[in-house]
């Protein structure tokens, strides 16, 4: 066995060794273990291991959760709420009450009343001045007839009573007692007597009835005035009991009426000092609520409280005497007013519930090594399959699935290589892209067990859809082409059917792995790969959305939640995925020395610092090269080779020329010629460094072994025809050709064929046409030497051009050197013609 072949077979070896190895980490039988199966085998306890029974363990904890009562919190807002509502009614009862139309008593002192009296004959000593005693009475006219009867009547005590002159004049004050009546002295008649009613001690809710608040006395032996009488100044029942109803209506008819008469009676009794028999029902009803919230009361209890409010009414007490109808009231207003003042506390009753489920300890289970944890064709529970996992009762590399597994990889990398053999040669004649292509591979396995891992982790259907697929589709595309993209895509399906046994996610895997190839295979630049990544992504999401809804969408399940999270997981893990390897293919290109569209892109910048050093150095030779790569562009597209390559190896080839430039015609714009100086045999030395030293510098610029080639090859090992005659000039007729041949070899591939050509092409049509018209004629009689030249030399017989091909090159040099050297217009006068 060669040393090619022994690394062809290391290669496999490894692949085939670490996808087994990655899909082995746990199982893949573990990984499918799910409770409610059936388990394919009898599974027994391998170590020790304590497992925790978590159905036991939830059962009891939801136990201990139901065991949790409701923690109810007081809430004096409604306790002061309903005292509130009491005290609205109240309110509105005693608002209710007055007359707003009824006329008070003024604060200003009214005008005195001119009148004719009797001056009494009143004998007086020398010396002594006459007194007179005035006298009169102010009485409550409850029954607001004017007149002062005993049955109904009252006196008003306490009542400011003023006496004045026939002038305005003050001449006396008295008070009236409690049975009303008032007496004072004066010294002067006649006089007049009025009734302060402007006092602010006298009560507002009275009205004048008997219309002489300011009157003249009658004198006789004494002067007496006429009684002055005040009713209550109140509305009608009726209205009162409208308004309250409107205000309160759920109150009970009884009890408005009844609030009111005592409201109403109320005036009467607070003008003579009684007590309020409104406040009487106010204070039952305020009592029995406190006693009440005395006790825990809950909305649950409010029915029967209220309902055992008016089985026992409050105490109301009308003088000394319980009113069975003020009871009846004030048990209405409180059964209205109740409400729940204690509520259902929601943070601490959770924070209970936490506390109780926390303190439930895990229910463990021993399995000693040895143990049986479940029978074959038994349905497991969660406690076997995770006392599976925990006793690594399963162990793929013990089982006998762990053969079968080695033989499926093994099969289908032996499938690959067969492939690459027979249909693409150059791939398998290089081991290092063919050891790249193993490692995509192992790369994928390892993705595969990641993706299992998670949704084991989750348990969630959808988490399927986070194998990366798309981003070695993308990877192999780039740095191989399509057909082995899709040969990606067979192995991908392969490691995820053995790994997860999942049809429709290896029908997803197959799918999406090649989706990216339509969108990558003719980048370019970087960014035509973002937007390739997107497209992608989502054609990935698509594929995902239609394969989550055949393959895992269970009947009893809305399907579009498996369907959207499916599309989503896999369009994000596609655009992440993808756009970190645009790193880790930077780092392939270099690793492995691969040549792909989107380095060449970057090669044939001309800002790149090698072509910046060319056009620095030897800038006769700079614009040689690109001559060079716009034919050697133009002649690949016509063959079907690789235009960038052939491009980027133009720029390229004759980099070494930097290191001395003036020793090339194109570099010595009409100075000397330094080959003049020395002999010819140190001219071809000069010559040849030109590759050796652009080899170096080459691999110093990190240029790719592709496109270094051309440095190499675009001479082939032809001899300098111009040094090996002037030597046999100079040494005779037998020297060795060999001596004048250029350092490298023939080219081995299209691209560098058609450099070689180009070149050539390219300083033979710049000498020609320096003295002769580049007519198409001459241009294609140039190119057919050329050509012919080195065909015959047998320079091309290593590479792949076909004569077809040939003829197809010769036509595209002809048409780029007629567009190159076109002719141009003579303008009359025009400077230089």
């Amino acid at each position: 066995m060669n040393r090619v072949n022994a690394i062809r077979l290391a290669i496999f070896i490894a692949t085939v060794v670490g996808a087994w190895t990655m899909l082995s980490l746990g199982g893949s039988e573990l990984a499918s273990l799910e409770p409610g199966q059936l388990a394919t085998r009898d599974y027994v306890a391998r170590v020790d291991a304590d497992v925790v029974d978590e159905d036991a363990t939830e059962q009891k904890r939801d136990e201990a959760e139901d065991a949790v009562n409701d923690i109810l919190s007081r809430d004096e807002s409604a306790e002061q709420a309903a005292f509130a509502d009491i005290e609205a009614i109240m309110q509105a009862t005693i608002t209710g009450v007055m007359d707003s139309t009824a006329v008070v008593p003024s604060l200003t002192l009214p005008d005195l009343i001119p009148v004719e009296t009797t001056v009494p004959d009143v004998s007086t000593t020398a010396g002594e001045v006459a007194v007179i005693d005035v006298a009169g009475q102010v009485f409550l006219d409850a029954n607001s007839d004017g007149l002062v009867t005993e049955a109904a009547d009252r006196g008003l005590g306490g009542v400011s009573v003023f006496v004045y002159d026939e002038n305005g004049i003050e001449i006396g004050t008295a008070e009236t007692q409690s049975d009303g009546t008032w007496q004072t002295d004066v010294s002067v008649v006649p006089a007049q007597v009025s009734v302060d009613g402007a006092d602010p001690d006298f009560p507002l809710s009275l009205t004048l009835s008997t219309g002489n608040e300011l009157q003249a006395v009658e004198c006789d032996e004494i002067c007496v005035s006429l009684p002055v009488g005040y009713k209550p100044a109140v509305r009608s029942v009726e209205a009162q009991i409208a308004d309250l109803v409107a205000e309160e209506p759920n109150l009970e008819r009884t009890t408005i009426e009844l609030l009111v008469t005592y409201a109403t009676g109320d005036v009467v009794r607070n003008a003579l000092g009684e007590p309020s028999w409104l406040a009487a029902v106010n204070e039952g009803a305020v009592g029995k609520l406190v006693d009440i919230f005395g006790t825990r009361l809950t909305s649950g209890d409010l029915n029967l409280i209220r309902g055992a409010i008016l089985d026992s009414p409050p105490l109301v007490l009308i003088g000394s005497t319980a009113d069975p109808l003020a009871r009846s009231a004030a048990a209405d207003i409180v059964s209205h007013a109740v409400r729940a003042n204690y509520l259902f506390d929601r943070e601490a009753t959770e924070a209970e519930v936490e506390r109780a489920r926390s303190g439930v300890e895990d229910v463990i289970v021993s399995y000693p090594a040895g143990k049986n944890i479940a029978l074959q064709a038994s349905e497991l529970s969660l406690l076997q399959v995770n006392a599976i996992r925990a006793t690594q009762a399963v162990s793929l590399a013990e089982s006998g699935q762990s053969l079968g597994l080695f033989a499926v990889l093994a099969a289908m990398v032996v499938s690959i290589g067969v492939y690459l053999a027979r249909f693409r040669r150059e791939l398998w004649d290089r081991p290092r892209m063919a050891a790249l292509l193993g490692l995509l591979i192992v790369l994928a396995a390892g993705a595969v067990r990641l993706t299992i891992q998670a949704q084991a982790g989750v348990d969630e259907v959808a988490a399927w859809y986070l194998l990366p697929t798309v981003i070695f589709g993308l990877m192999t595309t780039v740095l191989f082409d399509s057909r082995v993209a899709a040969l990606m895509g067979i192995a991908i399906a392969v490691l995820v059917a053995t790994g997860t046994r999942d049809p429709g996610l290896t029908v997803y895997a197959a799918m999406s792995t090649m989706v990216p190839v339509g969108f990558v295979s003719s980048l370019s630049s970087r960014g035509g790969y973002r937007k390739a990544v997107l497209a992608s992504a989502a054609a990935a999401a698509t594929i995902a959305a239609a394969v989550a809804w055949y393959f895992h969408a269970a009947p009893d399940q809305e399907p579009w939640l498996v369907i959207g999270s499916a599309s989503a997981l896999a369009a994000g893990v596609s655009v992440v995925s993808a756009l970190l390897g645009l790193a880790v293919l930077q780092f392939f290109e270099n690793a492995f020395d691969i040549t792909t569209n989107l380095r060449l892109l970057e090669l044939t910048d001309l800002n790149h610092e090698a072509l910046a050093l060319l056009q620095d150095k030897a800038f006769g030779t700079f614009n040689h090269s690109l001559m060079v790569g716009t034919l050697a562009d133009a002649a690949a597209r016509a063959v079907g080779a690789n235009p960038l390559l052939a491009r980027a190896a133009a720029y390229y080839h004759d980099l070494g020329k930097t290191l001395n430039p003036t020793f090339f015609i194109e570099n010595q714009f009409g100075g000397g010629n330094p080959h003049d100086e020395i002999p010819p045999r140190q001219s071809v030395e000069m010559i040849r460094q030109h590759v050796t030293e652009g080899v170096k510098l080459a691999r110093s610029y990190r240029i790719p072994t592709e496109v270094t080639e051309a440095i190499v090859s675009h001479h082939g090992d032809g001899i300098m025809r111009f040094f090996y005659e002037k030597a046999r000039a100079e040494e005779g007729e037998e020297i060795d050709p060999n001596d004048f041949r250029h350092t490298g070899h023939k080219p081995r591939s299209a691209e560098m064929a058609i450099v070689m050509l180009a070149d050539s092409l390219e300083a033979a049509c710049r000498a020609v046409f320096q003295a002769e018209e580049p007519t198409p004629q001459a241009i294609e009689k140039v190119v057919g030497r050329v050509i012919d030249e080195k065909v015959n030399d047998g320079q091309l017989t290593e590479s792949s051009l076909t004569l077809a091909q040939l003829t197809r090159t010769r036509r595209a040099f002809l048409e780029a050197l007629i567009g190159h050297y076109h002719q141009r217009i003579q303008y009359p006068n025009f400077p230089g013609t």
